[in-house]
């Protein structure tokens, strides 16, 4: 009989001590337990002006202990394409995530690719836009200086908003500098 409720006791260690590390594998994989790198997700997210829910682009930002939003992708222009907002949210995060880890998430910049206009990441100031390291494509049409300078006043502080992706000139925006002043997702 001890010898029952020994392996018994055993079992039941063992599988407690299983559920445990099952639990910590599945909440490292959230991003609210994040904490040593930046780390981009598209996440849903409540659209103030429609009141639907819609993906975001948000990043863990350690030093800040919160996610901010970056990207609303609420433009349908791109399905035509094929493109439905939430395929362009986690395409383009994983794009994000990729260049940031390498290191070449350094700066915003503009370009266009194939005619239309494109926000690509840059390691230096001085790189050229590419088909490399395009980030997206916004709508034609749209004016990409304007579209980088909402980002600039959110790396600024001058406004907290995120970029509504739904609406020449070389434009760099420091992508640390949103990082440290764009809107609380949390």
């Amino acid at each position: 009989m001890q010898r029952q409720l020994f392996i018994l006791g055993l079992a039941a260690l063992t599988s407690a001590t299983y559920f445990a590390v099952s639990l910590t594998a599945v909440s490292q994989n959230t991003p609210a337990s994040v904490s040593n790198k930046v780390t981009f997700f598209c996440r849903e997210g409540l659209d103030k002006a429609s009141g639907k829910n819609i993906p975001f682009t948000v990043a863990w930002v350690p030093e800040r202990k919160k996610h901010v939003r970056f990207i609303a992708w609420k433009s349908e222009f791109f399905e035509k394409a094929g493109w439905t907002p939430q395929e362009r949210c986690q395409k383009v995060t994983e794009r994000f995530n990729k260049m940031y880890d390498t290191g070449r998430l350094k700066y915003f910049g503009s370009g266009a690719n194939n005619g239309y206009p494109i926000i690509c990441g840059l390691f230096n100031k001085d790189d050229a836009c590419n088909t490399e390291n395009q980030l997206f494509t916004v709508k034609s049409g749209s004016q990409i200086k304007v579209v980088l300078e909402q980002l600039i006043d959110i790396a600024e502080g001058k406004a907290s908003n995120v970029l509504y992706q739904s609406s020449g000139q070389q434009i760099r925006v420091s992508v640390q500098d949103i990082l440290n002043n764009a809107t609380v997702a949390d």
